[in-house]
């Protein structure tokens, strides 16, 4: 059965358009959007004949006159920058008697809207927001509008340049991250929103004609559109009048609570939301709090959504405030936090004891302690400054920007303390690097728990103490409670840096042994430790002893890297294409790996190719990057290249760029541009004393000994001292640190006279070699 609609000048028909607006009121925002989803939904061409086009096609074509609402292919149109309702669509017809009234209201409401042809002069990428593109569109004024749409994920760029679009133009401006959006992009999708396309007007189309909807008599008589301020908000009441029955009642409003905790996904909010909307409960308190407490908190959420929820609530409470607020304090896009707060006191809203500490988080995420001592003054001035949950996160907030001493101002106020206090204090002496008075802080603790510990190993670690690090654990075994992931992924770096495989066996054994989930971290944590601890087989068991779909690239980095450091190049090469496969992102990191790899395995062309990459996914390369990328050429004996690279590089280069350069002069025999290099080594690191000695084995390759004396007295001259070199050798689970030229140790007089016996057996293997080789030619001779 074939459903009314109205015909156009464009071919637009429109089915059931707002069936709950009223011709003497205007429409709001989110009216606009959920009459609009829901209206367009399974909207479809008709040119004499039905046709029934992909879920790709144009919705609109110069020579289709008609638009129904009979199409299989399920495309609902969307307005491009809004917050779209995916509220399902009734297919069924409505009854006989109410469609000459629905008529009516629809063409009412239809008369409000300035929808018009536009084309699009510019368009770019927001610069404060991933998910917005900016356009100017030419729509028949003197100046083009600029506009916003969130179509980013949707539709390439290039798309959008100098095209004909529809917009929505009688919307009033909205702020969009320091961008006012004068207008909506008009656009449709399929019901799952996988693909959204633009709206396409007929060709012949010009800037500035606006659509009209009723009969070709109607066109004469159109009244002009509603202006954007009067597309203002009605009142609930008002809503529920139209054309809905009152659902407002305790039975439904449990109904929906239900249907609230059982969001999945922002598709299925998005719903809920939507028939809230069009019930008249957009305002409900019960209802409203878990739309913002999903899509602000949620790692399925989305905050901007929930934030554009929140403006428009009539009366949010500080439960609502302070749900976006710490929903924007963890995103990444901390000082958002600041902006809703300001907002929020402007509203005339007054802060609680928990708006602060989401604030002091924000302040520490962004490492602005300036930004952080406003929010401590704000909690002083509304008198809280005593509240032992507002001071623990600003001891945190303190220490995370630096300044411990006030951090420790902070704590020594605390009246009660309470071990979240003696915690914060102790991990911020950690994260400062003065293990002593961490180790101090936790000496005193009355009480402590596994995040005492994780905490001061943790520290120990940062401080590049691993011994120390490892010690503490040992004495957590015993004493403390049971290591968690946090402990374990710390012992497990220390255990990295010391290359001690058999401890690193002992944590692993720990972690089964008490039931520790292999969490992702920890699988991640394990795969590094074997590889670089020189067991790349328990890595790749590790690796393949998880769910490759459920990883991250982060552990496939970490496989990737130690391969590449065992020289197995090609199967990091293979790990890769893997990866890509499974459909992993590769990251900076990732094309490091590559990089690495490819200097271990000689693969100059392979390294050009991944370097590229870095540029073609959106990504700069880093110093780490150029450095590897020198290693390569310098490994690959195309020592001129690499020092063409380094030349041509549009950064300073570094030490480490110089030095894999040095390098590769020295085993290709470029001595020439060996000292230059070397000498430029000295320059950028005057108190390095690895530079000076590297400059002199060049001076001894060459046979300049007076060059390389004059060097080693410039090195002592300058207070520069050789570090003496060290090895850590690992039997049966302990660690023994051998210094050069270093006695000390217990049993070295026996380790040397081994030492030394192993060495004359080496020489007189060598010279019986030797002679017997020589015997063999001259017989043969």
């Amino acid at each position: 059965m074939a459903t009314n609609f109205f015909k156009c000048s464009t071919g637009i028909g429109v089915r059931l358009l707002f069936p709950f607006a009223h011709s003497e009121l205007p429409l709001n925002f989110h009216q606009i959007n959920s009459a609009i989803n829901g209206n367009y939904h399974h909207l479809r061409l008709r040119n004499k004949k039905p046709k029934l086009p992909s879920a790709r096609s144009l919705l609109w074509h110069s020579s289709s006159s008609f638009c129904t609402a009979a199409s299989a292919t399920d495309a609902s149109a969307t307005g491009a920058s809004g917050a779209v309702s995916d509220a399902s669509v009734d297919e069924s017809v409505p009854p006989v008697s109410d469609v000459e009234d629905q008529k009516q209201k629809i063409k009412d409401a239809a008369d409000v809207l300035d929808i018009r042809v536009g084309r699009v002069l510019k368009a770019w990428r927001h610069e404060e927001a991933d998910s917005l593109y900016v356009e100017e569109v030419d729509i028949g004024e003197p100046e083009p509008r600029t506009i916003c749409s969130g179509i980013v994920k949707y539709v390439p760029l290039d798309h959008l340049q100098d095209r004909n679009v529809v917009v929505l133009a009688n919307l009033k401006p909205r702020n969009m991250r320091g961008v006012k959006s004068s207008g909506m992009l008009m656009a449709a999708s399929d019901a799952s929103h996988e693909n959204v396309e633009l709206l396409v007007p007929p060709e012949g189309s010009l800037p500035g004609q606006r659509v009209w909807f009723g009969s070709e008599d109607d066109h004469q008589n159109q009244p002009p559109p509603a202006t954007a301020n009067q597309v203002l908000p009605v009142s609930n009441s008002q809503m529920l009048n139209l054309s809905f029955p009152s659902c407002k009642n305790a039975n439904i409003i449990q109904k929906l609570v239900t249907l609230h905790e059982k969001f999945k996904s922002m598709f299925e909010l998005k719903q809920i939301h939507a028939l809230l909307l069009t019930c008249g409960l957009s305002q409900e308190q019960s209802l409203t709090s878990k739309i913002l407490s999903f899509s602000a908190l949620s790692n399925l959420g989305n905050i901007d959504y929930s934030y554009r929820v929140l403006s428009q609530l009539c009366n949010p409470t500080i439960f609502d405030w302070n749900t976006v607020i710490r929903g924007y304090s963890k995103s990444k896009n901390p000082n958002r936090s600041i902006s809703v707060f300001v907002k929020m006191l402007r509203d005339g809203v007054s802060p609680d004891y928990l708006t602060y500490p989401f604030l002091a988080k924000a302040s520490a995420r962004l490492l602005k302690r300036e930004l952080g001592v406003a929010v401590h003054a704000h909690v002083a001035k509304n008198g809280f400054e005593f509240d032992r949950f507002i001071s623990n996160s600003l001891i945190h907030m303190y220490a995370a920007c630096g300044d411990i001493k006030y951090a420790r101002k902070v704590f020594d106020g605390i009246l009660v303390k309470n071990s979240v206090s003696w915690n914060s204090m102790l991990d911020g002496y950690a994260k400062c690097g003065d293990v002593i008075s961490a180790r101090e802080v936790f000496d005193l603790m009355p009480e402590r728990d596994v995040v005492s510990w994780s905490s001061l190993i943790d520290g120990y670690v940062k401080a590049g103490d691993y011994r120390e690090a490892l010690v503490v654990f040992e004495r957590m075994r015993v004493v403390g409670p049971k290591a968690n992931e946090v402990t374990m992924v710390s012992v497990l770096c220390a255990c990295t840096h010391l290359g001690a495989l058999e401890q690193g066996k002992v944590m692993h054994r720990y972690m089964v042994e008490n039931k520790l989930p292999l969490t992702l971290v920890l699988q991640t944590s394990l795969v590094d430790m074997y590889a670089k601890c020189g067991a790349i087989e328990d890595a790749l068991g590790v690796f393949r002893g998880g769910s490759l779909h459920q990883s991250d690239v982060l552990m496939w980095n970490a496989m990737i890297g130690g391969l590449a450091i065992h020289g197995l190049v090609q199967q990091a090469l293979e790990i890769f294409a893997e990866m890509q496969i499974i459909g992993i992102v590769p990251d900076e990191i990732t094309y490091l790996c590559l990089l690495s790899a490819c200097a271990h395995g000689g693969l100059v062309k392979e390294a050009w190719h991944f370097f590229e990459c870095l540029g073609k996914h959106g990504m700069k390369p880093k110093c780490e990057h150029y450095a590897c990328m020198v290693d390569v050429l310098a490994r690959g004996g195309q020592v001129t290249e690499a020092y063409q690279f380094i030349c041509q590089m549009p950064r300073e280069p570094t030490a480490s760029m110089l030095g894999a350069l040095l390098s590769g002069c020295v085993n290709h025999g470029k001595l020439d541009l060996a000292e230059i290099v070397g000498r430029k080594l000295i320059e950028i690191e005057p108190g390095h004393d690895g530079r000076y000695i590297g400059l002199s084995n060049v001076y001894a390759l060459s046979k300049r000994w007076d060059d390389a004396r004059s060097l080693r007295e410039a090195m002592e001259r300058r207070g520069v001292k050789k570090s003496p070199g060290f090895s850590i050798v690992e039997i049966l689970g302990t660690l023994h640190k051998f210094i050069a030229h270093d006695k000390s140790y217990p049993e070295s007089e026996e380790i040397y006279m081994t030492l030394s016996s192993i060495v004359n057996e080496i020489k007189f293997d060598m010279d019986y070699r030797n002679q017997y080789y020589f015997l063999y030619a001259m017989e043969n001779f």
